[in-house]
């Protein structure tokens, strides 16, 4: 069931903010082309709103073509207003700079050492790599990334408490049913629109809290209900915040006082250029309230799909009767194993640090160059914000670019309830996938169409 949060004190009409919470859903793909919405009874129940404001949001979305009802299937999201059966003649523009915050530099993977090592692991011709394996992942690789941990996150736990997974959808999914349906979760606002999906489709019921100073509001948890929460506290997603000692304290005891679980995805964590990394919540809590999570993803290559977390102690015993088998394959743990038993994933990451900090560089300087606008200090992480200059409407910004052969997201596109106006003109760019020529030449494209 869709949820949004509404405000009956908000100077919209909470018909305006049901609109703009369906439409920004189907824009960034919580609702897929040829979804069925809700009905307008069960909206209305689940919001505690009358069903005349949800028929007036529906028909509103109606009118400008983001759905249509259709006999026997009710209401359907259509193809967009602006895609190409409604402008047969408007033909996409291929990408050819990517600021995309998912992008990653295929070019610098180490290829000849991740070779080597498979070989390596085929020529050992183990049996083992061949059957199911512990559900939690091989205990050897466990303890290899439990030391991992302990040396680049100040993070102590037992091995016993790390599991593996294919990918951070496994282990979210999986952690909706250990943590349990019926509870509610919390999400950042804005905040990570895959790992919403990712709930909802979990069968989770989820509630957008807004960010105070760059962190969840631990007052509006308070009063959300929520029974967990996900957060991003070494680098808040999409707005690049560190949450602060004060901040990470105020979480804790939050989850402790209501026996909550919270949810620490520490992506990027591994790429800091300015300042002291703040400590884990994990690190912080002891591992009570708090479930760990981070990926390899970011650190080595998308698609190799490898993922970890660290429950609390007390969880283990369940997830291990719930699941009787491992995501990933064997052969592919065994691999990662040598790898950072080899030292090549640290000495990995620092080369890697060297390298994002030249390109954000030249992000800094392109901006600078070109008048794009303001763009935030950008401590960690693979990605900037930047707020745009000039008169083109807010809502062009990123369709200008698309036609320049540029792909960026807005800050917009990430929040459930209506964004500030500073939200609406500040974009992302990620730095991660391009050289510095590249960053270069798109900054410029930018400034082309933009201005």
């Amino acid at each position: 069931m869709f949820t949004c949060r509404l405000d009956p004190d908000s100077r919209q009409t909470l018909c305006d903010q049901l609109y703009g919470a369906l439409r920004r859903a189907m824009e960034d793909g919580t609702f897929a082309i040829g979804e069925r919405l809700p009905s307008r009874r069960q909206l209305a129940r689940h919001l505690s709103v009358s069903a005349s404001t949800v028929e007036a949001a529906y028909d509103r979305l109606v009118s400008e073509g983001w759905c249509e009802s259709r006999p026997r299937s009710g209401m359907v999201v259509c193809e967009r207003p602006e895609d190409a059966r409604a402008l047969p003649e408007r033909r996409e523009t291929p990408v050819r700079w990517d600021f995309s915050t998912g992008a990653a530099d295929a070019g610098s993977f180490p290829y000849a050492t991740w070779a080597r090592l498979m070989r390596e692991v085929l020529s050992e011709q183990s049996a083992s790599l061949l059957v199911s394996g512990d559900a939690q992942g091989d205990p050897a690789l466990r303890t290899e990334i439990a030391g991992m941990m302990r040396r680049l996150r100040g993070v102590d736990v037992p091995p016993g408490c790390i599991v593996l997974g294919a990918g951070t959808e496994v282990l979210v999914s999986a952690l909706v049913a250990l943590i349990g349906r019926e509870r509610l979760f919390a999400v950042e606002d804005p905040g990570y629109s895959r790992v919403r999906r990712i709930l909802v489709a979990s069968g989770a019921r989820i509630a957008p809290v807004p960010l105070q100073d760059g962190a969840v509001d631990v007052r509006a948890l308070y009063t959300s209900g929520a029974g967990a929460v996900y957060v991003t506290p070494s680098h808040q997603f999409p707005t690049g915040a560190q949450m602060g000692e004060m901040q990470r304290a105020s979480l804790l005891r939050w989850a402790r006082e209501t026996g909550a679980t919270i949810l620490e995805d520490d992506y990027d964590s591994e790429f800091r250029f300015h300042g002291i990394a703040a400590p884990a919540l994990r690190a912080m809590d002891g591992g009570g309230q708090v479930v760990y999570m981070n990926t390899f993803s970011r650190t080595l290559a998308p698609g190799l799909r490898l993922s970890f977390m660290a429950l609390p102690e007390a969880l283990v015993p369940r997830y291990r009767a719930m699941h009787a088998a491992c995501s990933v394959p064997g052969f592919e743990q065994e691999t990662l194993r040598k790898f950072i038993a080899g030292g090549y994933l640290e000495r990995h990451i620092a080369r890697m640090a060297v390298v994002y900090r030249g390109r954000l560089a030249a992000l800094e300087q392109g901006v600078a160059q070109h008048g794009l606008g303001e763009l935030a200090p950008c401590g960690a992480g693979l990605h900037a914000l930047l707020t745009v200059a000039g008169k083109m409407p807010a809502g062009e910004l990123v369709s200008s670019a698309a036609q320049a052969g540029v792909k960026l997201t807005r800050m917009a596109d990430y929040g459930v309830m209506r964004p500030s106006p500073a939200g609406e003109r500040t974009v992302l760019l990620g730095f991660a996938g391009m050289d510095e020529e590249q960053i270069g030449q798109g900054l410029a494209a930018l400034a082309k169409v933009w201005k």
